[in-house]
């Protein structure tokens, strides 16, 4: 039998866990391909067995991760017995290995629509990271579940194991009496030993659910005992050693702890820091020495510059290089969050707040950053109807969770980023001149790729060999034709782009040098654009007939091609591809316009 089945209920909650906070469904399978653990549309098939040939079965044989980004051009889905019918656009497997690298099973994501592709196309290397913290926690359950079964009720050997737990433990009798707690209860919980002997477990608790068996619950302790009106995740199981003599294990955690934990587990970026910004430019070097200089100190940052040119890269690494970098980091994407729901993700709320339909409370980014740093992401798209709430919020250190009446206080330090205009949204009205005074004390600018074309040698090398690594491609380089080509690219969207078209490289070419032919069809447009003459200026008190002036359009044309994608003759049949011309008609031309 499958150890992971052992475990079958704690591998579901671990699945639930990550998708509500992912926001993207999960599944886990066991080494003999049956899903033991599934969220959203798969979870109906818990307990079936998955396809022969599909990508998972390659991780089990192989007991190394594997990700479809594009199936029709994956090989792993080839031979899937269930490809004609599968609905998933890309998904990515992580093994669960044993200590004794024993493969157990397969964590995976999957991406049902194109957003959640794109999600796990552009975090995949910090994906994997969490899959591996996460398989490394599954793995070890199964030692904490093996030693929970071989518990009796003696006092003795509970507590030589249940004080050793970073969380809190009470143990009952069928009944919900207290018999025993670990140390790390009256922790958590805050209250003392006469607090909880010879107590019911729901003279603890408010509102604890005793029918939801390994279920989170997020319950409060009585009036008398909450002094500071906190919350905790409870859950609980049944240790029955026969149908007579039966107890109960619960585990307690601060619901703060436990959410903040969660983040930690996923954010894999604690370890980012300005070693990780690329680039020897003036520009950029300037830009590092000014967030290097001020990391250390508490003030306001507003980090300003185009799409894809490392905003958040420079804020996490003057985070993790000032006296915050032991505390969390919490980035809060303002442009991707409805308006209606953007109070609620800074501040949280109540139960039963939201529109009536949350029937448990939530706690905000700003109460989870507390000690740390908030990175506010295009705080453009930031409702002018917050605004001055966040403006008091900032001043006064304090707020209150959407219906509550408790003050919160916090510690934090903003550090926030725009790729927009943000003088003209002040000049509109659509931006708190007070709230830009709050947050602009140091302004920092990003140069755009396109004014430091030397850095992007560097750079594309530097992706190249991550994502050679990252798809376990054998090391490529780039010719010098193509490294030319990337300089005197305009590169709109910065090194976002940069890194997206590298990525496309790696999957696509399998030279070990990547020239200009396997480019991407996109860059033919930008490439006309700043290669051809415009033709728009034509002299025209210039006698030209029209077809000289077509003939040398077309030459110009021919020669810009081959200068991009090369001489030789797979070169042309592509350049034939994209002119939408034959093989012969361009030999033709290239003869008559002596190019060749």
């Amino acid at each position: 039998m499958n150890e992971l089945k052992n475990i079958a209920v704690h591998v579901q909650e671990v699945a639930e866990a990550i998708s509500a906070i992912l926001e993207i469904d999960v599944t886990i399978i066991t080494n003999d391909l049956i899903r033991i653990a599934a969220t959203g549309k798969y979870k109906r098939y818990i307990g079936e067995q998955l396809p022969s040939g599909c990508s998972y079965e390659y991780i089990l044989k192989n007991k190394r991760p594997e990700s479809v980004i594009e199936r029709n051009l994956s090989d792993r889905c080839v031979n899937c017995s269930f490809i004609e019918n599968c609905s998933e656009i890309a998904n990515i497997g992580y093994p669960i290995l044993s200590k004794e690298n024993e493969v157990l099973g397969v964590i995976g994501l999957i991406a049902f629509d194109k957003d959640k592709k794109e999600y796990i196309n552009e975090n995949l290397s910090n994906i994997n990271l969490f899959l591996n913290k996460l398989s490394s926690l599954l793995a070890g359950n199964l030692k904490y579940e093996e030693t929970i079964k071989t518990l009796s009720l003696k006092n003795k050997e509970f507590s030589n194991i249940a004080n050793s737990l970073e969380y809190g433990v009470i143990l009952t009798d069928k009944d919900k009496k207290i018999l025993n707690y670990n140390k790390k209860t009256l922790e958590v919980l805050n209250c003392r030993h006469m607090d909880l002997n010879n107590k019911y477990i729901f003279d603890i608790f408010e509102n604890i659910n005793n029918e939801n068996l390994f279920e989170n619950n997020i319950v409060s302790l009585k009036e008398d005992l909450n002094v500071n009106n906190e919350e905790f995740l409870v859950k609980y199981m049944v240790n029955s050693l026969n149908d007579d003599m039966k107890s109960y294990i619960y585990q307690i955690s601060k619901y703060s702890n436990a959410i903040l934990n969660a983040y930690n587990i996923i954010d894999a970026n604690e370890n980012i820091n300005f070693h990780n910004i690329l680039g020897q430019s003036i520009s950029i070097q300037n830009t590092i020495t000014l967030a290097k200089q001020i990391s250390s100190g508490n003030s306001f940052v507003m980090i300003r510059g185009e799409e894809g040119t490392g905003k958040e890269l420079f804020a996490r690494s003057i985070h993790n290089s000032s006296n915050r970098a032991d505390h969390p980091f919490i980035k809060i994407d303002c442009k991707n969050i409805p308006d209606n729901l953007l109070e609620a993700e800074f501040f949280g709320y109540t139960a039963n707040n939201i529109n009536g339909t949350q029937k448990q409370g939530r706690i905000g980014k700003f109460e989870l950053a507390n000690r740390g740093t908030i990175f506010l992401d295009e705080i453009t798209s930031i409702p002018l109807h917050l605004q001055p709430k966040l403006l008091k919020v900032l001043t006064e250190n304090s707020f209150h969770r959407l219906g509550s009446k408790e003050k919160v206080n916090i510690d934090i330090r903003i550090i926030s980023s725009t790729s927009n205009n943000l003088e003209e949204a002040l000049e509109d009205g659509l931006f708190m001149k007070d709230l830009y005074y709050k947050l602009n004390v140091i302004p920092i600018n990003i140069p755009p790729l396109r004014e430091r074309s030397n850095d992007v040698e560097i750079i594309a090398n530097s992706k190249l060999k991550e994502y050679c690594q990252i798809l376990n491609k054998e090391q490529k380089v780039f010719s010098e034709d193509l490294i030319n080509i990337f300089k005197n690219s305009n590169w709109k969207g910065n090194i976002k782009e940069l890194e997206k078209v590298v990525e496309y490289l790696v999957n696509i070419c399998d030279e070990k040098t990547i020239g200009p032919n396997c480019l991407p069809n996109f860059f033919n447009e930008f490439y006309l654009d700043n290669n051809i003459e415009n033709y728009e200026n034509v002299n025209t008190n210039q006698k030209s007939s029209l077809q000289d002036l077509t003939e040398n359009f077309e030459k110009k044309v021919l020669s810009v091609y081959l200068d991009k994608y090369g001489n030789s003759t797979k070169s042309k049949q592509k350049i034939a591809d994209l002119l939408e011309i034959n093989l012969s008609t361009l030999y033709r031309k290239l003869y008559r316009y002596e190019i060749i």
